[in-house]
């Protein structure tokens, strides 16, 4: 016979962790919410996601910026959307006119908003290894998360793993080991950046407000 005793504290953990945030280095299993094409006032283009982990923690505003405004590749975040798109064993992807709930700052609530959506990217099971970035404005520090490599969460494999044909998920340790604790920046905080004392920022109790994001998209320097 076997049996089991209930762990109140853990029966409580499902529903005690939606809403909350990443904010440790690591590797996370989960899906994509949202991938919707992003355009800063350079011209540059990319792509922002909003992540949500199997434990219902999530990361927003996670941006890969992929071309200049010539249209020219930006090589390290185009390899990292090649290898999410390995990962999900997709050879191309297009976007989609949708509406999404943003926040409108006119309106100082959420808003339906017409975006260019790209859905081979959303709602697929993915592994993602974020790391944690710290940065100083105006005498606070604000935690960000930030996008390094993805797997494929059924076998562990890499994206090297699988181009190679050599699934053996042998390399995902040695990447997470890679991650540093807290990478520390000292410019301006990015989109969802959040005071490090867990805290919430200056964003509207909606909580999906984006106050930064003129200064994230003023950092991009191409």
């Amino acid at each position: 016979m076997t049996s089991y005793t209930r762990d109140d504290q853990l029966a409580v953990q499902p529903e005690t962790n939606v809403g909350g945030k990443i904010e440790t280095s690591g590797a996370y299993v989960g899906h994509f919410t949202l991938a919707k094409e992003k355009t800063a006032k350079t011209g540059t283009k990319g792509i922002e996601f909003n992540f949500e982990a199997e434990d219902g923690r999530t990361a927003r505003y996670l941006s890969l910026w992929l071309t200049r405004a010539t249209g020219e590749k930006i090589e390290y975040p185009y390899s990292l959307l090649s290898a999410l798109m390995a990962c999900l064993n997709v050879k191309t992807i297009a976007s989609e006119t949708a509406t999404i709930d943003e926040w409108s700052a006119s309106a100082s609530m959420m808003m339906p908003t017409e975006a260019q959506t790209f859905p081979d990217l959303m709602n697929r099971p993915i592994g993602v290894l974020l790391q944690r970035e710290e940065r100083e404005w105006e005498g606070k520090t604000y935690v960000s998360m930030r996008i390094a490599q993805f797997f494929d969460p059924s076998d562990r494999s890499t994206p090297a793993e699988i181009i190679s044909g050599n699934r053996a998920g042998h390399a995902l340790d040695k990447l997470v080991g890679n991650l540093r604790e807290t990478v520390v920046r000292n410019d301006a905080p990015p989109a969802d950046a959040m005071p490090s004392n867990g805290t919430s920022s200056s964003k509207p109790s909606a909580g999906n407000a984006n106050p930064f994001a003129a200064i994230d998209e003023d950092d991009v320097p191409f």
